[in-house]
């Protein structure tokens, strides 16, 4: 009973040490991959990754899925972008970004808790319309990023600490207490858990996903204002269908539950920086951009299956400690 309790113990650090296990094979075939400056570097990576996953971990446990997340990155960057461009006022590009990831979410939110149509049907449709309207928007194709404040919370330092890893880290404090110490976080465990259960104790089913959708719309956003803050240029193809995969593979490596009532930040946040680190590690061994995909979904794949094998190993454990 013990020595099953100790494994689970240990099952549970799977994310952290499949991260090290990583890290250690590709320090292996390049140390250039371990340098302080590559390491930063990787951390940075991680930031919007982070914050776009952690949309999607709160999604999932709710029992849903975002697939508009990706593109919905894409249409607030370009909305984010042309307020700067056009208007000069960063406060003014903050607002437009936010109230845009926000009708994203209410968008999704509504169709999925009034009207119970499927989270999967709902966001596919709402990821189509969202395309299209980047593309509206974007008339003008590119757009040039120079605001200087911007670029210095985004490109530069506090002491040797990056500006852009001081806004995560208070992004991340932020939602550790919405997730972990309101009703918001607690009624969303229990709807993924059991939504039966929860409307019988008095849980506003409709309202609640409303408000999980909404977080996600919130996070899109955010993740939108950080990945511009890093780039001069900015363009329709910024976010899209590739951060919504890395942020979803992030949460389900970092151990949430694609059926819903299980998932945590901390795993998630490993999550992110094991998607990152494959990212730069693929870029450092000279991989090509049109391979580098195919490699990555390769070693994603792989990631996964060792995540699932642990997670089985996991649930026999778990019935062997029952039976026991």
């Amino acid at each position: 009973m013990n020595k099953n309790i100790v494994m689970f113990r240990i099952l549970d650090l799977a994310p952290v040490i499949l991260l090290i296990i990583l890290l250690g094979v590709f320090a292996a075939l390049d140390p250039r991959i371990v340098s302080g400056q590559n390491l930063m570097q990787i951390l940075i990576n991680t930031a919007p990754v982070a914050i776009l996953a952690l949309g999607a971990m709160v999604v999932l446990i709710a029992g849903g899925i975002d697939l508009s997340a990706g593109y919905g990155v894409a249409l607030c960057s370009v909305i984010f972008a042309s307020f700067l461009t056009n208007e000069g006022s960063l406060v003014m590009a903050v607002v437009f970004a936010l109230l845009t990831g926000v009708l994203i979410g209410l968008f999704n939110g509504f169709f999925i808790g009034l009207f119970n149509v499927q989270p999967f049907i709902v966001t596919l449709s709402s990821m189509t319309i969202i395309q299209g309207a980047t593309l509206v928007v974007a008339t003008s194709g590119t757009l040039m990023i120079t605001n200087p404040v911007l670029k210095t919370l985004g490109i530069g330092t506090t002491g040797v600490i990056p500006n852009i890893l001081i806004l995560t880290f208070l992004l991340l404090a932020i939602i550790y207490v919405l997730v972990y110490h309101t009703n918001f976080g607690l009624w969303t465990y229990g709807l993924g858990s059991s939504a039966e259960s929860s409307e019988s104790s008095g849980v506003p089913i409709a309202r609640q996903q409303i408000l999980v959708y909404l977080f996600s719309g919130v996070c899109t956003a955010l993740t939108a204002m950080l990945l511009v803050s890093r780039v001069t240029i900015v363009s329709p193809n910024i976010g899209g269908i590739s951060i919504l995969l890395d942020a979803i593979t992030a949460t389900v490596i970092g151990g949430t539950s694609i059926y819903g009532g299980k998932g945590s930040i901390w795993g998630t946040l490993v999550g992110a920086l094991i998607i990152s680190l494959i990212t730069n590690a693929l870029v450092v061994f000279g991989i090509s951009s049109s391979s580098l995909d195919l490699f990555k979904g390769a070693i994603i794949i792989g990631a996964l299956a060792i995540d699932s094998g642990i997670r089985y190993a996991k649930s026999n454990l778990s019935s062997g400690g029952e039976t026991a």
